[in-house]
């Protein structure tokens, strides 16, 4: 692909177009181009679409990179552009599947939107900046590149969870894993875990129950205290979770346990001498 000098979307620009060019600048050759703007479906000048190689339409004009001449609901402008700069990048699949179903409204079964999104978001940009969508689409940059971060994030949560320990616990089934990010109680949960624990790169070390379960930490904690007496353990009012170092709040002592230390401790086996 020739590196665009011009990137051409449409006026009061969406999330497929903002994807778009996102794409092109984060992932293509494109961080130096100028960006205009033309009524939707229009082209720069009236000229022929993608008759100049160093102009790129991207969700009008009906060229390469605009989806609107098919009924295909698996395609999008990012998603044309996504398959042609980086078709092996899971992460950016992600954002742009999503970016995809968006465009089509495809709504998740049985679920109505209840929380402002990104959509929300974009509309107030172009609400702040009706005549001057450069504006949107600087604002929206960062946006996007958080939300790849976010999904890369996930994809590395997933193959570390893909090496967790289960273990009984006296409430249900237990799930624990160790990853550089963290944990995820959202895939603990959905693998049917009642309590979950977590260690990352940085030692801090967590323990969690799905809200509407019975359990109480309490015990779990005064046990934690006795074993890691030295460790900045925190047991939340809810008695559901229990930290010992977040980003809100690095601990003055990390804890000295191993991930296979603290389910000793959970499945109210044999507890470990203090390493």
């Amino acid at each position: 692909m020739v590196t665009p000098k011009r990137i051409v979307g449409h006026l009061s620009p969406d999330l497929d177009c903002l994807a778009a060019i996102w794409i092109l600048v984060r992932f293509g050759t494109a961080k130096d181009a100028d960006l205009l703007f033309v009524p939707a479906g229009s082209t720069l000048d009236d000229l022929p679409v993608d008759s100049d190689p160093e102009i790129v339409h991207v969700d009008t004009g009906g060229g390469r990179f605009d989806h609107h001449h098919s009924n295909d609901h698996t395609l999008s402008a990012a998603e044309l552009v996504r398959r042609e700069l980086a078709p092996a990048n899971e992460a950016l699949l992600r954002v742009v599947d999503q970016v995809t179903r968006i465009d089509h409204a495809e709504a998740s079964p049985g679920r109505q939107p209840v929380f402002f999104n990104i959509n929300d978001l974009i509309g107030g940009y172009n609400t702040l900046f009706p005549n001057r969508p450069h504006h949107v689409v600087q604002a929206m940059l960062p946006n996007l590149d958080a939300w790849y971060a976010h999904e890369s994030r996930q994809i590395r949560l997933e193959r570390a969870f893909a090496r967790r320990l289960e273990f009984p616990t006296r409430w249900g089934l237990g799930i624990a894993m160790q990853s550089d990010d963290g944990g995820s109680s959202r895939l603990a949960y959905r693998q049917g875990a009642v309590l979950y624990a977590y260690r990352d790169r940085r030692g801090y070390m967590g323990v969690a129950a799905q809200q509407r379960s019975d359990v109480d930490l309490e015990a779990i904690y005064h046990d934690l205290m006795r074993l890691d007496s030295q460790a900045d353990w925190y047991l939340h009012p809810s008695h559901r979770l229990l930290l010992c170092g977040t980003p809100k709040a690095p601990p003055k002592q990390s804890s000295n346990l191993s991930l296979e230390d603290l389910v000793d401790v959970l499945r109210g086996g044999k507890q470990r001498t203090k390493r």
